[in-house]
């Protein structure tokens, strides 16, 4: 793929940094794709940049003009851990019809995977989000994926793909390669309970943001688990990110949402990273674009300090506890990391010729509510996914 031709390069002033040598700032410390710089030499990079300036599916435009301003704003900070290599593509050229532009971002994130590089997506609408999916799918293996939103964007079936409806399309597709899906931050009224009970027939999930605030940890291993996160700056409340198209004067405040993306960069599933749905016009002094870079560097700063973790490649690193139940044929097995401190248990598969089992990121509490003799919700939900 000669990416060059999918991308226009980076056209923006030399940020002014008023409290950060040259040597320190971000910008100074990655590779940029510019005119005079073409994109190369992609084997020397760990993650990669990406504006994405499509809005045609969106009921109002404006987001399209947002990845720049995002970008200015990630320049002037403090440069990433420089173990990470970064490059910034540039901006993907959209294409005919958005549909296009889903289908050429696509094709870049497959390109990505197959070099091994996280992604983030600088939006756009969120409806890029089915040409994340799309891609995750085309690798042809079984996969989990979350969003942050305040809003379930199901729609309705006969909806066209669009910010508020992309979700229908993704999980009525090849249900055999999805394995879980989960939103995290739904706000109750919002929200149609039929589209809840169709996430828990169906084995997802969606976490409140009531949910959230109680045990902020909880998310965590939905997103250990998870291919790719998209974000949706709506689910953030309006005092900390006015610039949406669907402000809130509830929802997550600047620093939860930064927690939420350094969980997820954290996470050693996580490939891609989406941000969508900020809307420039009505950004008062660009804090929308401004807290969307400080999201992203905790992203980047999780991805940085990353740590591979296999209970079954490596058992000496971890604690193993059986829980049996009289509720249940099967004891749930767990495993704590020495190090992280971070859980996992097993979910046994049952077949006629063999029986395996396949290790599900989880918390404490779940460890927790076995002890009690509850069956956690995470575990029945994966054993019937998989049996």
């Amino acid at each position: 793929m000669k990416l060059n031709d999918y991308f226009d390069p980076v056209s923006l002033e030399s940020p002014i940094n008023d409290h950060l040598s040259d040597k320190a700032v971000f910008c100074r410390n990655i590779y940029i794709h510019t005119p005079d710089s073409p994109i190369v030499r992609l084997e020397e990079f760990g993650l990669a940049l990406m504006g994405v300036p499509e809005d045609r599916g969106a009921s109002i435009s404006g987001p399209a003009m947002a990845p720049d301003l995002i970008r200015s704003r990630l320049y002037q900070l403090f440069r990433v851990n420089p173990a990470l290599k970064i490059i910034d593509l540039g901006n993907l050229k959209t294409g005919n019809t958005n549909q296009d532009t889903y289908f050429a971002l696509r094709d870049v994130l497959l390109e990505m995977s197959s070099r091994n590089l996280i992604t983030i997506c600088m939006g756009g609408s969120q409806d890029l989000t089915y040409g994340i999916y799309l891609a995750h799918e085309k690798m042809d293996r079984k996969f989990s994926f979350a969003t942050v939103d305040s809003r379930l964007d199901m729609g309705v079936i006969a909806d066209e793909i669009k910010p508020e409806s992309y979700l229908i399309p993704i999980l009525s597709r090849k249900k055999e390669l999805l394995f879980s899906y989960t939103n995290i931050g739904h706000q109750t009224y919002f929200v149609d309970h039929g589209d809840l009970d169709f996430l828990r027939d169906n084995f997802h999930n969606s976490i409140r943001l009531g949910e959230f605030r109680q045990d902020p940890g909880k998310v965590e291993p939905y997103l250990r688990d998870a291919a790719f996160l998209s974000l949706d700056m709506n689910a953030i409340r309006q005092a900390d990110s006015p610039g949406c198209i669907q402000p809130s004067p509830n929802g997550f405040t600047g620093e939860e949402i930064c927690q939420i993306s350094r969980f997820a960069g954290l996470s050693n599933s996580m490939k891609t990273f989406g941000v969508f749905n900020i809307l420039p016009v009505a950004d008062l002094g660009e804090q929308t674009s401004h807290l969307a870079a400080q999201l992203l560097w905790y992203f980047m700063d999780g991805v940085s300090q990353r740590i591979e973790e296999n209970p079954h490649a490596s058992p000496d690193s971890f604690k193993k506890f059986i829980v049996s139940s009289n509720d249940m044929d099967h004891d749930i097995i767990f495993y704590k990391s020495l190090e992280t401190d971070r859980w996992w248990f097993e979910v046994p598969v049952l077949q006629k010729s063999r029986s395996r089992h396949v290790l599900i990121s989880c918390s404490h509490d779940d460890y927790q509510r076995a002890c009690n003799h509850e069956i956690p919700d995470r575990w029945l939900n994966a054993f019937q996914k998989l049996n």
